[in-house]
C-alpha cells in the first residue's frame, strides 16, 4: 500500500491568479537593461516568460470556481493604459527582487480594485494591504539590486489574463488560461 493517498478533489484543482502580461518587447528591455542590476541579489533569476504583474491572487480553485472567476472577469470595464517600470527593489522577508512603477497609474489601481471586488462572489477575499504592482525578477534573493532606479520601460496594457501556476522542480511555471481586452 502506498503512503500517498489519491484525492480526486485536489487533483482537479488549479492554483489561479489574474495578471498583466508584458509584451515580448518589454521582456527584452527588462532582460537587457534591468536584469544585470540584479546580479548582486544572489538569488534565482526567474525566466522571462514568467514575468508578470499580479492583479489578484485567488489560489486553489476547482472547475466550478474557475468558471465563476472567468464569468466575473467578463464584467470588468477598463480602458487600455500605459505603465512605466523604473524602480528596482528587494523585500527581505519573501526574499524577492523586483521591478515596479515609480508612480502607480490610477487606471492600474482601479483595475486591481475592480477585479478583486468582482471576485468576491467566487470566494475571493480582497487584499487589505495597499496594492504594490511589481514584476518579480529574482526569488531567494539575499541582497538588493545594484541600482534603485532605471530608465523607464513603458508597457502598453491592453488586456489582463487568468493564469494557472504549477510548481515544478525548477520553480513555478505559469500558463495563461484566458485573456480579456481592456
Amino acid at each position: 500500500m502506498s503512503s500517498k493517498e489519491y484525492h480526486p478533489s485536489q487533483a482537479e484543482k488549479k492554483r489561479l491568479f489574474f495578471a498583466l502580461w508584458p509584451e515580448d518587447s518589454v521582456l527584452v528591455q527588462i532582460k537587457r537593461h534591468v536584469l544585470p542590476l540584479f546580479a548582486p541579489c544572489q538569488g534565482r533569476i526567474l525566466q522571462p516568460h514568467n514575468w508578470h504583474i499580479t492583479l489578484a491572487y485567488f489560489g486553489m480553485a476547482d472547475s466550478e470556481t474557475q468558471a465563476c472567476l472567468e464569468q466575473q472577469a467578463e464584467s470588468i470595464i477598463a480602458k487600455p493604459f500605459e505603465l512605466e517600470l523604473q524602480v528596482t527593489g528587494f523585500w527581505s522577508r519573501p526574499q524577492v527582487g523586483w521591478l515596479a512603477p515609480k508612480v502607480k497609474p490610477q487606471a492600474l489601481v482601479q483595475l486591481a480594485q475592480d477585479l478583486q471586488q468582482s471576485l468576491v462572489p467566487c470566494g475571493y477575499t480582497p487584499e487589505t494591504r495597499e496594492y504594490q504592482p511589481h514584476v518579480t525578477l529574482v526569488r531567494k534573493a539575499k541582497h538588493p539590486p545594484s541600482m534603485p532606479e532605471v530608465a523607464p520601460i513603458k508597457m502598453q496594457l491592453r488586456q489582463f489574463c487568468l493564469v494557472e501556476s504549477e510548481t515544478t522542480e525548477q520553480g513555478a511555471e505559469y500558463t495563461i488560461v484566458k485573456t480579456w481586452d481592456l
